[in-house]
């Protein structure tokens, strides 16, 4: 569980994700931006609950871990 504390510093995700528009913006093209934001934007996808469904409780450290076997197979 975040403490309390540490809430105040967790942005919130409509600020990031305008920063992040914002970036690409003057990063790329319009052609590119509008490509990124329909292919990963657009969806309602919620990232916590698929992260918690792909790594439930496990430490970064173990991801990792799992991800190098894949990557030396």
């Amino acid at each position: 569980m975040i403490p309390v504390q540490q809430l105040n510093r967790v942005p919130h995700s409509d600020s990031v994700r305008h920063e992040a528009i914002q970036i690409l913006f003057n990063s790329l093209d319009l052609t590119k931006v509008s490509f990124f934001i329909r292919d990963n934007l657009s969806n309602q996808t919620d990232y916590l609950e698929m992260k918690e469904k792909l790594f439930g409780d496990k430490a970064v450290s173990e991801i990792y871990n799992k991800m190098k076997t894949f990557s030396n197979a």
